[in-house]
């Protein structure tokens, strides 16, 4: 029988480069999601998915990579891009996923051994450049089929930072 899942497994559109946390001495950063927006929303650490990505200035796109092979995973192409020819023209991004999140909110295995019909791959890779280029006339948009999507989640370090800085102004 043939394998019926799709190619891209979890996804999250425009997050923002200032809601991510990149670690401090002997702290790892993260790149938290949700699939809702409630505070109580379980939250999901992207930090090691491997796919496509987009980076923006605001709504603008500006560049399209991937995570690559071995050790290039999501969060270090994004912390990559903070210092490389980039660093200064883009602030949100977007990615697509080939790693699914399982029931206890982490990521699934590597999936090396991926495969997917021919059509929903091709479903898969025009949702992908439609909401990554959102063209103006393009009035359907894409079929993600069993693809999550997730919402950016803020780090707790990060609303502490911003508690604190209220505070002192």
């Amino acid at each position: 029988m043939a394998n019926h899942h799709p190619i891209i497994r979890a996804y999250g559109l425009h997050w923002r480069i200032e809601h991510i946390y990149w670690g401090k001495a002997g702290t790892k950063g993260t790149l938290l999601g949700a699939k809702s927006r409630s505070r109580n929303a379980q939250k999901v650490d992207f930090r090691e998915q491997r796919g496509i990505y987009a980076l923006y200035a605001d709504y603008e796109l500006v560049y399209v990579g991937q995570t690559g092979p071995k050790d290039q995973r999501l969060f270090k192409r994004l912390k990559d891009h903070k210092k490389d020819h980039l660093s200064e023209r883009w602030n949100r991004f977007s990615w697509f996923g080939t790693l699914w999140v399982r029931e206890n909110s982490m990521l699934s295995a590597d999936t090396n051994n991926l495969s997917a019909t021919i059509a929903i791959g091709l479903d898969n890779l025009e949702a992908i450049v439609i909401a990554v280029s959102e063209p103006r006339l393009n009035l359907q948009r894409g079929k993600w089929g069993q693809a999550k999507k997730y919402f950016q989640y803020l780090d707790d370090r990060l609303k502490d930072a911003d508690d604190r800085e209220e505070e002192e102004e």
